[in-house]
């Protein structure tokens, strides 16, 4: 081991150098001496540098913490009832049970079973969805009596009648997930909706062909829980219009009891009134298989 010894110097020499010192930290540029840190505001706390600077991306950012946190669930099933309008004013009913399974990375899993009316009872859906790449789907035909592989060319046709596309089943289970790098956000304006300020985030898709140029989403700022998405192609008008009500508290999660979708070039609207709500029931990946697609479909019988 080394050791250097310094020699002792006097009081008035001592003083000298500790004044040079101290003018030459001070003399430094900002980022040439070590500072204390800035305390961070609870808004962006655990946010990028980037990211704070976007309002729209920040209120996604705390969405999906709570989304991953205090509202987080593993499996959800739920009893739907749909009421489909078209363009003329002709109204269809139909009955299903939807399960969803999440997996992490926004690898979720959705199985949808027909019950009612006769003539669609035991068809099933099962769709696979991905981050990275379009949704795997198929789609079971009991008359056919075989599975239906969605393709591309396919994913912008109308799900079972109604206002919604298969493309569109795909999108709200990740359009809330995407990054920055997925879709650029950005903050738009706010309103108000039954008294509650509403923010209007608008994304731009990059990575992947969601059929959409324009998403837009209404986000309530108390809870930023989503109560509207807007679907847009070239033109200003929404191709598509989604409204979320009936928001209700099950086992702490935040669910919206009605949606409405509407096409307003068709005058075509689709009511869905959600029922037995169950989340966190221990659902297993043997319940989103092309064999458990039949065996909704006898269930269904």
């Amino acid at each position: 081991m080394i050791v250097t010894v310094l020699a002792p110097i006097s009081d008035s020499r001592r003083r000298i150098v500790v004044a040079l010192a101290a003018v030459l930290v001070f003399a430094l540029p900002a980022e040439g001496r070590a500072q204390a840190p800035a305390p961070t505001p609870p808004a962006a706390a655990g946010l990028s540098a980037s990211t704070s600077e976007n309002p729209a991306r920040v209120l996604l950012e705390q969405a999906n913490r709570l989304d991953d946190t205090t509202r987080s669930w593993k499996d959800r099933s739920q009893r739907l009832q749909l009421r489909i309008v078209d363009g003329r004013g002709n109204e269809r009913n139909r009955e299903l049970n939807m399960k969803t399974l999440k997996r992490e990375g926004g690898e979720d899993k959705t199985i949808t079973v027909f019950y009612s009316p006769p003539e669609v009872r035991g068809t099933s859906f099962l769709q696979f969805a991905h981050r990275d790449r379009d949704a795997e789907q198929w789609l079971w035909l009991p008359a056919l009596n075989r599975v239906r592989q969605i393709s591309a060319q396919s994913k912008n046709e109308s799900f079972m009648g109604t206002d919604f596309s298969y493309r569109d089943l795909e999108l709200l289970t990740d359009v809330i997930e995407w990054s920055e790098d997925e879709a650029a956000s950005k903050l738009v304006g706010t309103e108000q909706l039954d008294g509650v300020e509403l923010a209007i985030i608008e994304l731009e898709p990059k990575k992947k062909d969601v059929g959409y140029q324009r998403i837009r989403l209404a986000m309530a700022k108390p809870d930023l829980v989503i109560r509207r998405m807007e679907f847009y192609g070239p033109s200003e008008t929404p191709k598509k219009q989604l409204r979320l009500d009936d928001i209700r508290d099950v086992s702490g999660i935040p669910t919206p009891f009605k949606l409405e979708m509407v096409q307003p070039a068709a005058g075509s609207q689709t009511f869905v009134t959600v029922g037995d709500v169950r989340y966190n029931q221990g659902l297993s990946d043997d319940e989103f298989t092309s064999r458990a697609l039949e065996r909704g479909a006898l269930d269904a019988q």
